[in-house]
């Protein structure tokens, strides 16, 4: 709970991302212009790959040497998935952890840090704030994991099954995986440990492989969002984004009655059409119809679940969309939230035809749902501020306990 806090604290106050670093001399985007040589300087400290920023206004040039070393990044703050992994890894281990830095050869690096009360390694990236949520970049960035490989101050280990649900496909696709073993062999032959030592880091791989088969920490209902750090445009072009939300509650086979609830325990929806056996739908996503910034948090320290604003989006939105065969004679609707300090949730609940407009409310029992009657179509959106991300909370609620924070019930 430590080591997450403070990647909370190292995203939110001390590093910074950049895609391409504004122009000094206006202030104007910059692109990246391609390469350039580094200098000895710039050598000294890992860059070994220095970019020509480019402004796009007045033409001025600026280097963005990519850094490695932690110390320099200890200085600059600032950076791609690269820098942030190299520093807060560094950090890890100043402050004691045994942290390890991980590579992925589709494109990104993160941390983990051995948990002695869990007894296995766990992910964190920090650029992401991501604690303990192996699958998001294969669930929810989409990415074809391949090779994902842990590099410690001890050994070397391919973690690749830690962070796939789909270990057929990874399997089909590592054509050298025989070298790729050699090598990991050959450089863990060059550590010189004690026996002791020897015989801690066996048992602990050994539970490690263990745990790559039996995933644990993970539910089956969790849901994950596309990759959150970086420029929409950047993410974008890199295919990480993740799905389009564009799911509806479908009513249309309903002809008297539509009862939804969502459980933020469960992460679920129960779906009663009629007096038809309940539908569950998997994940708080699964019956969204636009979603921009919100992610679900589970706080294992206060045994707390809840939908929160990502700490990397403001403000944040969600919506669903009602579609009904019939049309609306009673409708009942419940949707909570909880603030903290200065933040503020909006709700609005309107007819599809008036969402380039819809009127936003303080608290949703203000809205005055008798305008619902007659209605066959209609959509709820929340807006969260652009507060601490932990001071807009939709439907919280204690692990485990079951309450109608989030109930629409129509009659036809």
């Amino acid at each position: 709970a430590v080591v997450s806090t403070q990647s909370t604290g190292f995203k939110k106050d001390f590093f910074r991302w950049v895609d391409c670093k504004p122009c000094v001399v206006c202030g104007g985007a910059s692109v990246n212009a391609g390469s350039l040589q580094p200098t000895s300087e710039e050598l000294k400290y890992g860059a070994s790959r220095v970019e020509n920023h480019t402004c796009s206004i007045c033409g001025s040039t600026q280097r963005f040497p990519r850094y490695n070393d932690p110390g320099k990044l200890l200085e600059t703050r600032e950076g791609r998935c690269g820098e942030w992994a190299n520093c807060f890894t560094g950090i890890c281990r100043t402050m004691g952890y045994d942290a390890r830095f991980i590579n992925d050869t589709a494109d990104h690096v993160w941390t983990e840090v051995f948990c002695p009360s869990l007894g296995r390694w766990v992910h964190l990236d920090s650029c992401e704030d991501a604690w303990d949520r192996p699958l998001v970049y294969e669930q929810g960035w989409k990415k074809q994991i391949t090779y994902v490989i842990a590099f410690s101050k001890d050994e070397v280990v391919d973690v690749t099954y830690r962070y796939t649900l789909d270990p057929g496909s990874v399997s089909a696709r590592r054509k050298d995986e025989q070298h790729v073993i050699q090598q990991i062999v050959q450089t863990n032959a060059t550590f010189s440990h004690s026996p002791g030592k020897c015989d801690e880091l066996r048992k602990r791989l050994a539970r490690e492989m263990i745990g790559m088969l039996t995933k644990p920490g993970i539910g089956g209902s969790e849901s994950y969002d596309g990759r959150q750090s970086g420029s929409v445009e950047w993410r974008s072009q890199r295919g990480e984004i993740g799905n389009t939300r564009n799911s509806v509650i479908d009513a249309s086979d309903a002809t008297k009655s539509l009862e939804v609830r969502y459980s933020p325990s469960a992460d679920e929806y129960t779906v009663k059409l009629d007096e038809k056996p309940e539908q569950v739908f998997k994940g708080y996503e699964s019956l969204v119809s636009q979603c921009q910034g919100v992610r679900r948090k589970v706080e294992y320290d206060w045994n707390m679940v809840y939908l929160a604003r990502s700490t990397t989006e403001a403000p944040a939105h969600i919506e669903w969309t009602v579609k009904c065969k019939m049309p609306i004679t009673q409708a009942t609707i419940t949707m909570s939230h909880t603030t903290f300090e200065a933040g503020t949730v909006l709700w609005s609940c309107s007819d599809l035809g008036q969402e380039a407009n819809p009127q936003y409310h303080a608290n949703f029992a203000d809205i005055d749902l008798t305008k619902l009657v007659g209605m066959k179509e209609f959509r709820i959106s929340a807006k969260m501020s652009d507060s601490d991300w932990q001071h807009t909370q939709l439907f919280r609620t204690e692990v485990g306990q079951e309450k109608d924070l989030f109930l629409i019930n129509l009659k036809f």
